[in-house]
């Protein structure tokens, strides 16, 4: 038998390779953002990190165990005009609901088209958390600037393991402040203990109004001021 040329057998060898990593790919940490990222530690004992929102505003589902917030890696506001609807990115508030283009008043005329809707959109990388975690409360957190009650027991929250996917109505309950403005915190326990079992890389929500009849169904919330938050207490 003849041996391969020396060449052609390095050229083997580093095809042989290529397939090899190709199929350890699954063995790596994704990276939703473009960007490598560390993975939050198994729970050991207990401990406690959430950013921006407050601790009290966590409905814990017991005591012990360890509680983390995690910042969503893209936040944007979907623009639904009549004609031309675009993500418009870099706001620090924005209003949810459907708002005129011109406000109304005393002699005021306007025939042209009439505003828009706006959605709070965000993604989450839930592939951060550990695989093994078992999750006992996940909430997804939101600043109201205003109309605070309004928003919390109207609002349309909904998402998505992956893109593509259908939308699912989330955030039963809800919590939320008792005056015009705070934070507005909604369950999601069932849906991100299965988006951290799968380790999800790029889970997304859209928050939403429906279309009211005048200013008092709109309310404003924060985007990058102070951006939604993802809490998950597991062990």
């Amino acid at each position: 038998m003849k041996a391969f040329p020396t060449s052609a057998a390095a050229a083997l060898v580093a095809v042989a390779a290529a397939f090899a990593l190709t199929g350890c790919a699954d063995t790596l940490v994704p990276s939703a953002a473009g960007m490598n990222y560390e993975k939050f530690a198994p729970c050991t004992g207990s401990r406690s990190h959430i950013s921006r929102l407050p601790s009290k505003s966590f409905p814990r589902a017991s005591t012990g165990g360890c509680v983390q917030s995690l910042d969503p890696f893209d936040v944007a506001t979907w623009i639904e005009a009549p004609i031309v609807s675009y993500k418009e990115r870099g706001l620090n508030t924005m209003a949810l609901g459907c708002a005129n283009l011109v406000p109304d008043g005393a002699g005021c005329s306007y025939d042209g088209l009439p505003g828009h809707a706006a959605t709070l959109q965000m993604n989450f990388n839930l592939g951060t958390y550990p695989v093994a975690a078992r999750v006992q409360r996940a909430v997804l957190a939101f600043y109201a600037e205003n109309n605070a009650p309004f928003l919390r027991q109207n609002a349309q929250i909904r998402g998505r393991l992956n893109t593509g996917d259908q939308l699912q109505s989330l955030g039963s309950p809800r919590y939320g402040p008792q005056g015009t403005k705070g934070w507005i915190v909604a369950d999601i326990t069932d849906f991100a203990a299965r988006a951290i079992s799968e380790q999800r890389a790029s889970v997304s929500f859209e928050i939403s109004l429906p279309c009211g009849r005048n200013e008092n169904e709109i309310s404003t919330v924060r985007v990058l001021k102070s951006q939604p938050v993802l809490v998950v207490q597991y062990r």
